[in-house]
């Protein structure tokens, strides 16, 4: 395709001449080849001015940068690198993304779980479906493994492209505030956005509760987002509801979609729907309050796109787990093991009430924070741990760059219940398991289904359940 093509829409200075064919688009180096259009981006770490003379040397035909490059190569000077790379990338996938149905889920938890819920009932209802988010990428009943929630813009609109060929009819995909924030999403209109709940995370990044509140915020506008579905019980919800048309949900306060006549055990939830009028009973296997939210907002956004109450609520039934959320395994003396997400104090809060009012005996809990990333919710993770745990098992969760044992020092200052640090996780958790009785019930938080362990710059295979399956011997 050729740069002009490519650029249709962005404003630029040209500083060179011609009009290259373009083969590939990239914003690293090691993926730069001949015919590549490189994009500077400044990273947190490194700016990718500093590299352009390498990208040239290996084949880049032209460089989009923020200010003038010393090099005779075409090089087109923009505002904002990050925005125009989001619709370069979708003129050079062929706008697919304009010829699929896409619905963004939004918050700071329940998006995954919500996702999985809403391609099951969609599936259900007859149309073909892709997902995107946490736990990868996943369509044509085959799953593709992705580094990020929300995929940088030159690989989202590759797998847009891949599953319109695919004629794939409805995209469901996780939202981060982090892709909002470095605008990856410019250029995409979704056709309903979910917005599940806000509590505190990624202060590493956004500094501020009130920043991290407003990126979120920032994204329920008409150009991203045509129909809203939002929690009527959490405040940032309701403030959204009232900027575009919205269906909303909820428990406690009013809401078009409701669920009353609650009952919640260890193994499922039970629950009458109301849906904009018409009534049903709902029994699912997710348990918990948490995912009766999640499954409101998956039925919510379902009825918003057309689907009737019978095929929501028996989609809903169908669900038997999402992986890494709340998924459990009953040991053969019948202790419960549960692995799941949770990595943000209002997570664990949600998770381990859940937990404690089902648990016949104690509650152990191996859990740890991540390095390089918010340290002020460290504590508060060690109190919501504290708050419900019997005994706890501090751990490492994906230290990166920092001292374990200093990430450990800091959330061990907080932790007021009775602990012990084994940094290894697969050890932490052998322990754990040893400790537990019969009627006892392990939670192992952080990872969910994450498949790896992140450590100095690598991330080494390393996957919860698989630990505890093996463990456990089980298949």
């Amino acid at each position: 395709m050729y740069l002009q093509q490519i650029l249709n829409g962005v404003s630029y200075k040209a500083m060179g001449e011609g009009n290259p064919d373009v083969t590939s688009l990239a914003c690293d180096t090691s993926r730069v080849k001949a015919g590549c259009l490189f994009f500077c981006i400044k990273g947190q770490k490194y700016d990718g001015h500093d590299f352009f003379q390498k990208a040239i040397g290996d084949g880049a035909v032209a460089i989009v940068c923020e200010r003038p490059l010393e090099t005779q190569a075409l090089q087109l000077v923009v505002e904002d690198v990050r925005a125009v790379m989001s619709i370069a990338a979708k003129n050079f996938f062929g706008c697919c993304v304009d010829k699929l149905r896409i619905v963004s889920v939004v918050g700071t938890n329940g998006k995954t779980s919500t996702t999985y819920v809403l391609e099951a009932i969609l599936s259900k209802a007859g149309y073909k479906t892709a997902v995107i988010g946490t736990n990868g990428v996943f369509f044509n009943g085959q799953k593709y493994s992705s580094g990020l929630t929300t995929p940088d813009p030159i690989e989202l609109h590759a797998w847009f492209r891949q599953m319109y060929l695919n004629k794939v009819d409805i995209v469901i995909m996780e939202v981060s505030a982090h892709a909002i924030a470095l605008r990856k999403m410019i250029g995409i209109c979704s056709e309903v956005a979910i917005f599940t709940n806000f509590s505190q995370d990624h202060l590493d990044f956004f500094h501020t509760m009130e920043h991290y509140r407003q990126t979120k915020k920032s994204f329920f506008v008409s150009s991203y987002v045509k129909n809203v579905v939002t929690n009527a019980d959490d405040e940032l919800g309701r403030e959204i509801a009232a900027l575009l048309s919205s269906a909303t949900y909820g428990v406690v306060g009013k809401a078009d979609v409701k669920a009353t006549e609650l009952h919640i055990d260890k193994e499922q939830s039970i629950y009458k729907i109301n849906i904009f009028g018409q009534t049903a009973q709902v029994t699912t296997h997710l348990s918990g309050i948490f995912n009766v939210y999640n499954t409101l907002a998956a039925a919510t956004c379902a009825s918003v796109l057309g689907v009737d109450i019978d095929t929501v609520t028996s989609a809903i039934e169908e669900v038997r787990c999402v992986s890494g959320r709340n998924e459990t395994i009953i040991r053969s003396d019948g202790a419960r093991i549960v692995v799941d997400f949770a990595h943000t104090p209002d997570g664990i809060q949600n998770i381990l009430g859940f937990l404690k009012r089902t648990a016949e005996g104690r509650l152990i809990v191996v859990f740890g924070c991540g390095g390089n990333r918010d340290k002020f919710k460290r504590p508060l993770m060690a109190k919501a741990v504290s708050s419900f745990a019997d005994f706890a098992v501090l751990t490492n969760d994906n230290p990166r760059y920092e001292d374990p044992k200093l990430i450990a020092r800091d959330v061990s200052e907080a932790l007021s219940c009775k602990y012990k640090i084994i940094l290894n996780r697969s050890q932490a958790t052998e322990y754990a398991l040893s400790v537990a009785t019969g009627n006892d019930t392990v939670a192992i938080l952080g990872k969910g289904a994450e498949e790896y362990q992140e450590i100095r710059g690598h991330k080494l295979p390393y996957s919860d359940i698989e630990v505890v399956r093996k463990l456990l011997r089980v298949d």
